[in-house]
């Protein structure tokens, strides 16, 4: 692994992120998040929407607090301003926490009153409840509109969909956050686990995989990172899989594999 530099503060985060969301399994998470950070992967994502997440993630790091980043999101329905103070209260409750590290606004819609939410942001910081604001799946258009209202406090990361099928960020999104200061964090990197199984294309990854003695996923994992600005967010309850996923980034991908990955999953 290797660190990415938050926004514009100074605060460097590994490039790989623990996620948690649709857990099935308390207990296997609760130790996966501890073998994270055991492993460097301190930075933990979560939202309040995540049902029973951030309780879960409270209490995996009950005692080590002090060693993990937390990322955690209001949703659009509670983003007014007295709402977005209720939800991060509620939220700071069910981690077992006194701060947030980052707080997002999950997503966007059309009646999310976005000047509420965004100085709701500004009193959380003020406060000492929120150490950095930024936002979830918005675009280049979005995301213009609320650095304008944000100012002259800085939005630090925009989190959005990232994987081999949806590499649209690298047209735009990514060259403009990079400009502006804006670190990208990139959810899903594998498709929530629904891999494409059938597809010759995946077949393809399949067999890169083996002349690597790798997984697909760490072809999948490896391939994402060279973008090394940007920040994977990958969601496992299994150790092994966690290993498997820092364990991707030791091996680098011989050209003719990146040309045809790069042709074959086209942004």
């Amino acid at each position: 692994m290797w660190t990415v530099e938050l926004g514009r503060t100074g605060v460097r985060l590994p490039n790989l992120a623990l996620g948690t969301w649709n857990i099935r399994d308390p207990a296997a998470m609760r130790e996966t998040i501890r073998a994270a950070v055991d492993l460097g992967v301190f930075h933990i994502d979560t939202a309040e929407i995540y049902p029973g997440a951030e309780e879960i993630v409270g209490e995996a790091i009950r005692g080590i607090r002090d060693r993990v980043f937390l990322t955690t999101k209001v949703a659009p329905q509670h983003a007014t301003y007295a709402g977005t103070l209720a939800a991060c209260e509620a939220s700071l409750r069910r981690l077992g926490t006194d701060f947030i590290d980052l707080y997002l606004l999950h997503w966007l819609e059309r009646d999310t009153p976005l000047e509420e939410t965004l100085r709701a942001f500004r009193t959380l910081m003020e406060q000492g409840k929120v150490r950095f604001a930024g936002v979830s799946n918005f675009g280049v258009r979005e995301l213009r509109r609320a650095q304008e209202l944000f100012q002259p406090d800085a939005l630090v990361n925009d989190q959005v969909e990232y994987n081999l099928t949806n590499r649209r960020i690298e047209r735009d999104l990514l060259p403009y956050c990079r400009e502006a200061g804006i670190t990208v964090s990139g959810y899903s990197p594998f498709w929530e686990g629904r891999i494409p199984r059938r597809s010759p294309r995946w077949r393809g990854v399949e067999r890169i995989a083996a002349r690597y003695g790798r997984s697909p996923y760490s072809i999948v994992l490896n391939f994402l990172a060279r973008q090394r600005d940007v920040i994977l967010i990958f969601k496992t309850e299994r150790v092994e899989h966690l290993r498997e996923n820092v364990a991707a980034l030791d091996f680098t991908l011989d050209p003719e594999d990146v040309a045809w990955m790069e042709a074959n999953f086209a942004p």
